[in-house]
């Protein structure tokens, strides 16, 4: 096997991950307020390995208070797919602590919907 056959195989498996959290997307109800969906982690950087689950961060603005609870307003998961839901203010407020998992989203993350600055405006509205 050549090694644009290699790398062929490669973003053709990276391509199936990230089709597994559109599909997560896809199926997230308005009633979240979802302002942005982004995968980080070894999908989104490119070296991932079969064990590797994609990792999601969504931001949302009607989450419940409790991280438990918030699994059961993301709905149905495909396989692999591991979301962490933070609100608008969490997120802005893990970034501003530097928090690796949103540091590594804003850096390398591949942004499904929205982007930073939609989440930033959301909670500090420019003028």
């Amino acid at each position: 096997m050549g090694l644009q056959s290699v790398i062929e195989r490669r973003r053709h498996e990276r391509e199936e991950l990230l089709d597994r959290a559109r599909a997560f997307t896809n199926q997230l109800g308005p009633e979240l307020g979802v302002r942005a969906v982004v995968v980080y982690g070894s999908v989104a950087r490119g070296d991932f390995n079969i064990w590797s689950d994609v990792d999601v961060v969504v931001v949302a603005d009607h989450l419940p208070v409790r991280s438990i609870d918030r699994w059961g307003v993301l709905g149905d998961r495909p396989g692999g797919v591991e979301p962490l839901a933070w609100t608008p203010a969490e997120w802005l407020g893990q970034v501003d602590r530097g928090n690796p998992i949103a540091t590594e989203a804003i850096e390398s993350g591949v942004w499904l919907r929205g982007s930073p600055a939609d989440v930033s405006a959301a909670i500090r509205p420019t003028f």
